[in-house]
């Protein structure tokens, strides 16, 4: 019995401390457009993080990201978590576009341009 009311009173805790949870504060950042998902128009909702490493994250506004690496010999973008390779699309003269599975991202090119060493 004492088992059973100890299970009951775990479980309420634990869901009561789920419910007020904090909303986390958006990662820092440029704001940069993207289309999340298959058939997802483009819109300003992602953040592209440069991180002192020299890798290149896109967080999406579900929380989830992809992140980049860049090649040293070229500067191009390759993709570091799965297996879904980046296929570069037609785009503005401006920025750079490209898809990584159902996602696509238009980036201004001042953001995908290497720091200076």
């Amino acid at each position: 019995m004492f088992l059973r009311i100890s299970s009951a009173l775990a479980l309420v805790t634990a869901t009561a401390a789920c419910g007020g949870a904090e909303v986390s504060p958006p990662p820092p950042g440029a704001q940069v457009d993207c289309a999340i998902g298959a058939g997802a128009g483009f819109s300003t909702v992602c953040t592209l993080e440069q991180t002192s490493g020299g890798e290149i994250v896109i967080h999406h506004p579900d929380g989830g990201f992809r992140r980049f690496a860049r090649m040293a010999e070229t500067g191009a973008l390759v993709p570091l978590d799965g297996a879904e390779p980046l296929v570069p699309e037609p785009g503005m003269a401006d920025a750079g576009s490209f898809a990584v599975g159902a996602d696509r991202y238009r980036i201004p090119q001042a953001l995908l341009t290497p720091p200076a060493p």
